[in-house]
């Protein structure tokens, strides 16, 4: 049976009311989308200048709630901008946030996660060892920073020079092999004086394989970083770059035990 004329014509406008609608809501997601990449690139361009994750965390306020944005979400935008911004065919930048944060919630409190604080009695017995630190180069920033050093590098931590006493916490992401290669190199040509690195026990990675000769402390049980609630699942080592072994022991042994590597020249004939 045919539709009566009348049907037909109003179903058919209906039908074009709906795809215009479609169409619409289309080009407004795009427009949005696109807005949220430029939105991204600015705030990894803030990044760039020297801002930390913190600061500008505490100036972006969320139109929703009027609330300010945490430093994670500050974090997670920059590492979608630097990722995929560039990608052919550049995903949705919400799909792509989502995506990233929820892979971080999958590991979180894992050596994959960047978000490792340094707790307090770690801090005060690398001060004591120290005498003092010169440079944090994987600082977050903060007012007063967490690491009281002389010179913070809060971006570009890699591509700076780095001197004298060091401490360095890196994140725990794929680039820890990158910052733990920086410090052995500066170390072993003598710009890095002295250094201690706290890092996770995964001792079967190519970083941790560049670090074997140097003395290092097993902490005893799990570190609860600052920022978390509950103790990390992986174990944590401070590795020693320096000559001044007896202090690093003086202050170090209390949290665990000391180790060495042994080799044959070691012991006599």
């Amino acid at each position: 049976m045919r539709r009566p004329a009348i049907v037909q014509s109003t179903f058919d406008f209906a039908m074009r009311e709906i795809n215009a609608l479609e169409t619409r809501i289309v080009t407004a997601e795009d427009d949005a989308d696109a807005m949220l990449w430029e939105q991204a690139g600015q705030v990894a361009a803030q990044l760039g200048a020297g801002l930390s994750t913190r600061q500008l965390a505490a100036q972006w306020i969320n139109a929703r709630t009027g609330e300010h944005y945490n430093h994670t979400h500050v974090h997670f935008v920059a590492k979608v901008f630097s990722k995929l911004n560039t990608a052919n065919p550049r995903p949705r930048f919400r799909d792509a946030y989502n995506a990233i944060a929820n892979q971080k919630m999958r590991v979180h409190h894992s050596s994959e996660s960047v978000e490792h604080y340094t707790p307090t009695v770690i801090v005060e017995a690398v001060v004591a060892c120290l005498g003092a630190i010169d440079l944090d180069p994987c600082s977050e920033g903060g007012d007063p920073p967490n690491i009281p050093a002389r010179r913070h590098y809060t971006t570009n931590g890699l591509a700076q020079p780095w001197l004298g006493s060091v401490y360095m916490n890196p994140p725990y992401g794929d680039e820890i092999g990158d910052w733990v290669a920086k410090l052995c190199d500066e170390h072993e040509c003598g710009h890095v004086t002295q250094a201690i690195a706290l890092l996770p026990g995964r001792f079967d990675t190519q970083w941790a394989h560049r670090l074997r000769d140097y003395i290092k402390c097993e902490i005893e049980g799990r570190l609860t970083f600052i920022g978390n609630d509950d103790p990390a699942p992986f174990p944590s080592f401070l590795f020693y770059l320096g000559s001044e072994i007896g202090a690093f022991y003086e202050h170090f042994s209390g949290l665990g035990d000391i180790w060495q590597r042994l080799e044959k020249g070691m012991f006599a004939d």
